[in-house]
């Protein structure tokens, strides 16, 4: 994503790379809420699952490292043997 459009369309720039280049697009959101009344960060009809299912390798490692450092504020990964 690019940015998101502020104008009621309800959508954002996307990049979509093929073979030959790269073209900007103006995609409406996915509409998928749930679970935990979260909104898919994705444009509508994405290929792969839902943004709340992508887990981004370096976000986990800082919070695994977090976890380490602060146990209380990182219930979940108390007894992770994730190292």
């Amino acid at each position: 994503m690019l940015d998101d459009v502020d104008d009621g369309s309800g959508g954002a720039v996307w990049a979509r790379w093929n073979e030959t280049g790269v073209q900007t697009a103006l995609l409406p959101w996915c509409p998928a809420g749930p679970p935990e009344d979260r909104a898919c960060g994705l444009f509508m009809d994405h290929g792969s699952v839902h943004s709340w299912e992508v887990i981004d390798p370096t976000t986990e490692a800082i919070r695994r490292e977090l976890a380490k450092r602060y146990p209380d504020h990182f219930p979940e990964y108390v007894d992770d043997d994730g190292d």
